[in-house]
């Protein structure tokens, strides 16, 4: 059964203090041929998130996106065994191409889960003054539950308002309904926002 569509929050942001980021939105997670492709849970938000990047460039919303990369001797494959994936250089490492990022905006590679862990995130952050005290992140992209939920708690943790518009968040549906599970509960929801693409607006 659906879930009824006014169960998500309306919220209206300002898009000189809003940041629309986007996870790992790449072929290897996105597209048929992929290394880990799951068409159940991704090819449904492509579109929605396609949407919700046109309406954010529209509206002058600063884009970031977050791309994973792996080297061959990445720890992830040489000890705990993991098939390789997103390895830099490749298809399955690019950003597919419905929400490619423009020349002007920012890409921070990781090479974990974490967005933040020995990135140049923070930095990037103070440089473009999108501070806690002043701005809103919108977090998108791919796994619900693994890259999107930590970079949804990265941000939690640096006293940013977070929005997560669900929708724009790709993965099984097992995998969404844990990140949407964790981020409507009290230990989150008092700067994080629960909705979905639709019922943003920018004022």
């Amino acid at each position: 059964m659906a879930e009824p569509r006014d169960r998500y929050t309306k919220i209206s942001l300002d898009p000189e203090r809003t940041a629309l980021v986007i996870v790992d939105m790449e072929n290897d997670f996105c597209k048929p041929g992929g290394k880990l492709y799951h068409s159940d849970g991704v090819d449904e938000v492509i579109p929605k998130l396609q949407g919700l990047l046109k309406r954010c460039r529209a509206s002058g919303v600063q884009v970031i996106f977050i791309q994973s990369v792996r080297d061959p001797d990445s720890p992830e494959f040489t000890r705990f065994g993991h098939v390789p994936f997103i390895l830099r250089g490749t298809w399955g490492s690019s950003y597919i191409e419905e929400v490619a990022p423009r020349e002007d905006e920012p890409v921070i590679e990781k090479n974990t889960h974490d967005c933040f862990y020995k990135t140049r995130l923070d930095d990037l952050l103070g440089q473009l003054r999108i501070l806690p005290e002043t701005h809103t992140i919108i977090v998108t992209g791919v796994a619900a539950n693994v890259c999107v939920h930590h970079a949804a708690i990265g941000f939690h943790v640096r006293n940013y308002e977070v929005v997560v518009p669900m929708d724009c968040c790709a993965g099984r549906p097992e995998g969404r309904k844990i990140l949407e599970t964790q981020m409507s509960g009290e230990g989150y929801n008092y700067n994080v926002t629960v909705t979905e693409s639709d019922s943003i607006r920018f004022i």
